[in-house]
């Protein structure tokens, strides 16, 4: 093999090694030493690169140092060494056999390594510059070929590529990893649901990216209003508090403040590594804060500027690249999509949380409203059963709230025939028809134990968007008034027939007494029929008994009040009855709970209304039976209960009782219980009724143990069904 087959195998094998290498370092390495083991007369190869400022850097090369000065301290300056600038602005090799009669090298290295002759040649691919190769021999001159100068170009130009693909495969990895960090941003903030985690994410990303923690939001309390200082990264070298509490002393003026409104206006970041070198900040806040320098990068979302994220160095000057800076911004743009998002959210909440507080309070002042309604009221669907009901209608019916909730609206209607309304598939529109108020003036509703009770009540339609969705029922007791309504009518009777029987039994006392006096004196009279002077009388006495209790009717008697026996008056009325009871099969159990208190009564009339009640009882029996009394102290009154076994009342009699000529008996005038509840109430006392045919009657009395001077106007006489 010739010594170019040889020569080129040897830069085969070497352009393997360099292309094989990515590290650039590495790679450089390579290259110095395949140029010395090709050139092997020279003792000196270095390779520089370029800097900031302009000038080249040793790198790498062969020796480490020479003449006491190692490869890294030597600078090349373009602007004093003439053959650089050369290469850099040719991009091409140049051969300097003899240094001393060519004035382009510096004259101070050429002078330090005594250069005889030098080799310099471009790093470069395209139009980028990579660096520059220098070779020299130090004392003596290299004596260079054309074939070895082009053997070095060779090595220098697949160098060249080499590092050209080092930094396209760098530039490739550096562009997956900003778009895996893009994705890891983008996947960890659409997780975030507030915006203090949103914020948070955003720091920790932006802070890897410039490796700068010192890091604040701005915001806006609404789009384009004032901004506010919202929050600070927990990294930070400031604690938050610290943070706010200096913002409250300073109290920044925004829409003065030019590096703000310059971020706001142009929506793109800016970067000012020294502030005292820039007039845009505010001086006494970076100050304050110790800044000295600032990145500024808007957060913009849907064309709007939500606010600004201010990235700080504190007590020293920060330079960022310009992709650094743009993946800053990269996060910071995808951070204001989920920001906004999130405040959007969180308006929203805070709308329906609101909305919910003040539903939530008109629930409850309904639910008030209707707890407190004296009233009974109940919702019904278009089926007609109960949604919804208050307390005070299921208090009236006897059932509790969840007992309701379901029922049908015409079960608790009570039928003519004592039972619950049996039209039950009748529907809200078929009650409505054409939609206006159903008004019932009067109909009975059903308790849970079946006992019924008078309302009043109004169904109204639930309409909506033209169509009836339901109904609300709102209902009265209007028992008492009924009562009432009763009282006042059998008052109004009363003072009616009052005047009548003052009048009646004065024109007839007259006359029957004269009348009485004139049958006396028949029966003196040997030829008259002492039976039918007997009867005579006899009908005489009936008719004044009559007109007695007619003028008791019409004037009320002046009540003697004497503390009595109550005992003593009851004992009395059983024996003026007892042979009565005897005659008609019927026993009397009077019976006395303890000892019972005198009583403030009229003794005369308080007899007479007992004995009209044991009467009735004992004529109620007519195939006998028995009579219970009892009697016992209840709180300040006592109870009289009189239980007989008699024939009892229908329920359509027993309202009537005590009214004016109403009697079930065949030779009754309907006086004595008229009269009975008269005396009670002169007494202050209470009457209740209960009845039923078959069964019986009872009567309670209830009298006070002192009567007050107050006037009792109605009588208070209340009955129900045994």
């Amino acid at each position: 093999m010739n010594d170019d087959q040889a020569r080129y195998a040897r830069l085969a094998k070497i352009s393997q090694l360099i292309n094989s290498n990515l590290d650039l370092h590495s790679l450089l390495e390579a290259v110095a030493s395949a140029i010395s083991d090709e050139i092997v007369q020279c003792d000196s190869t270095g390779i520089y690169l370029p800097q900031s400022d302009g000038t080249f850097r040793g790198y790498v090369g062969k020796p480490d140092h020479i003449n006491g000065v190692t490869l890294n301290q030597m600078i090349v300056d373009p602007e004093t060494d003439h053959l650089a600038r050369d290469i850099i602005e040719t991009r091409k090799s140049i051969y300097i056999p003899d240094t001393s009669i060519d004035n382009r090298p510096d004259p101070k290295p050429v002078e330090l390594f005594k250069i005889r002759s030098l080799l310099g040649l471009p790093i470069s691919y395209g139009d980028e510059l990579f660096g520059i190769v220098f070779l020299f021999d130090y004392g003596i001159a290299m004596n260079l070929t054309e074939s070895e100068i082009q053997t070095v170009e060779a090595y220098v130009n697949m160098a060249a590529v080499s590092i050209h693909n080092v930094r396209q495969f760098q530039a490739i990895q550096s562009l997956l990893r900003e778009k895996q960090l893009l994705l890891d941003v983008t996947s960890e903030l659409s997780l975030c649901s507030t915006t203090e985690k949103i914020l948070d994410t955003c720091f920790r990303y932006v802070g890897r990216v410039l490796d700068n923690t010192n890091i604040g939001v701005h915001l806006c309390d609404s789009i384009g209003s004032t901004f506010r200082p919202a929050k600070l990264s927990g990294s930070s070298e400031w604690t938050e508090e610290q943070w706010r509490k200096t913002h409250s002393k300073i109290k920044l003026d925004y829409e003065k403040d030019l590096l703000f409104q310059e971020v706001i206006r142009t929506k793109k970041y800016v970067f000012i590594p020294d502030v005292d070198a820039d007039h845009r900040p505010n001086h006494e806040a970076c100050h304050k804060f110790g800044i000295q320098g600032v990145f500024m990068l808007p957060l913009v979302a849907t064309g709007e500027v939500l606010g600004t994220i201010a990235v700080v160095s504190l007590g020293e000057i920060r330079t960022y690249s310009q992709l650094d800076m743009l993946l800053a911004q990269s996060i910071v743009d995808v951070t204001a999509t989920a920001l906004s998002n999130a405040i959007q959210l969180e308006q929203l909440e805070l709308i329906i949380n609101d909305r919910t507080k003040e539903l939530r309070e008109n629930h409850r002042i309904l639910e008030l409203i209707l707890n407190s309604a004296g009233e009974g009221i109940y919702g019904l669907n278009l089926e007609g059963e109960i949604t919804f009901c208050n307390p005070a209608a299921a208090r009236m019916l006897g059932h509790s709230v969840d007992e309701l909730i379901g029922k049908k609206h015409t079960d608790l209607i009570w039928s003519e025939e004592g039972r619950g309304n049996n039209n039950t598939e009748e529907s809200i529109l078929d009650i409505f028809g054409d939609g206006t108020v159903k008004y019932e003036e009067e109909v009975m509703f059903r308790k849970k134990d079946e006992l019924s009770f008078p309302v009043e009540y109004v169904l109204t339609p639930i309409v909506k968007e033209g169509a009836i969705h339901g109904g609300v029922v709102i209902f009265s007791d209007i028992s008492e008034r009924k009562r009432t309504e009763e009282i006042i009518r059998k008052t109004d009777k009363l003072s009616v027939i009052g005047e009548l029987a003052a009048g009646v039994a004065h024109e007839i006392r007259n006359p029957l007494t004269t009348l009485r006096g004139f049958i006396q004196l028949l029966f003196s009279n040997p030829n008259t029929k002492q039976e039918n002077l007997e009867i005579m009388l006899s009908e005489l006495d009936r008719i004044n008994f009559i007109v007695s209790e007619l003028l008791f009717i019409a004037k009320p008697q002046c009540i003697s009040l004497q503390k009595n026996d109550l005992r003593e008056i009851l004992e009395h009325v059983v024996r003026l009855l007892q042979s009565q009871a005897i005659m008609n099969n019927v026993e009397i159990d009077l019976k006395i709970e303890g000892p019972i208190p005198n009583v403030s009564c009229a003794e005369s009339q308080l007899k007479q209304a007992f004995i009209n009640i044991v009467k009735n009882s004992i004529e109620s029996m007519e195939n006998g039976g028995m009579l219970q009394i009892r009697v016992e102290l209840q709180d300040d009154h006592v109870a009289i209960c009189f239980k007989d076994q008699g024939s009892g009342l229908s329920k359509e009699r027993i309202p009537k009782l005590g009214e004016p000529f109403y009697t079930t008996k065949e030779k009754g005038v309907g006086l004595g219980l008229m009269v009975t509840f008269q005396i009670i109430k002169y007494h202050h006392g209470r009457i209740h009724v209960e009845s039923a045919e078959g069964v019986g009657t009872t009567v309670e009395i209830e009298l006070p143990l002192a009567l007050t001077g107050s006037k009792v106007e109605h009588l208070s006489y209340t009955y129900s069904m045994i």
